[in-house]
């Protein structure tokens, strides 16, 4: 996949795309044979709307100038990682450079309230959509692991370090959402707790 697909699935000309990304499963190490690809395409508009586009196989987070500078600007961690990304994932630069000045608090709050909603979405829906509820749960785990890296770092420097709590959870058989809770709960946070220490120092 490259950004002619990321351009067809759009239907717009590469001029109006400022930069996009590949994101998802593909890029931590989670994919399987049938994963459909992920990206996000900033458009070169600063008022088009964050919207989502797909075609068989092929899903994609569009954004305007504007509604990508203000996930940045909030810390969302599912923008902040199209900004670390290694180069092969950069599937169309932005030049100049997005610029981010990292806040470990709001990033904490962020990642945080990001989390705890997709762990609340993962129960609810658990019975109906075992499936998707995995995929949620996972989410909230990896999203507070990112924002770590990034509160000790600087950057998300291994995007591959949910990918062992994936296989888990992908592999746990049980069919009870309280055992999930039971096991998953505390690693979360564990992992929120340690973003808002993290966000405590100067």
């Amino acid at each position: 996949m490259s950004l002619s697909t990321v351009l067809r699935v759009l239907g717009r000309a590469d001029g109006e795309v400022h930069s996009a990304y590949r994101i998802g499963s593909r890029v931590y190490g989670t994919a399987t044979a049938t994963s459909d690809e992920d990206f996000v395409a900033v458009l070169a508009r600063r008022d088009a709307k964050q919207d989502l586009a797909f075609a068989p196989g092929v899903n994609v987070v569009v954004h305007g100038l504007d509604t990508f500078r203000g996930a940045l600007a909030d810390h969302s961690v599912f923008a902040l990682e199209c900004l670390f990304l290694p180069p092969e994932h950069r599937i169309k630069e932005a030049r100049p450079p997005f610029p981010f000045k990292l806040d470990r608090k709001k990033l904490a709050a962020s990642a945080a309230g990001r989390s705890a909603s997709d762990f609340k979405k993962a129960g609810a829906r658990f019975d109906e959509a075992p499936e998707a509820s995995k995929k949620k749960l996972f989410h909230a785990i990896r999203v507070p692991l990112f924002a770590v890296q990034i509160a000790e770092a600087g950057a998300i420097h291994d995007y591959g370090a949910a990918s062992p709590i994936w296989r888990e959870i992908v592999a746990d058989e049980r069919i009870d959402w309280e055992d999930y809770r039971t096991t998953y709960g505390p690693l979360r946070e564990r992992l929120c707790d340690r973003l808002a220490a993290l966000a405590s120092r100067r």
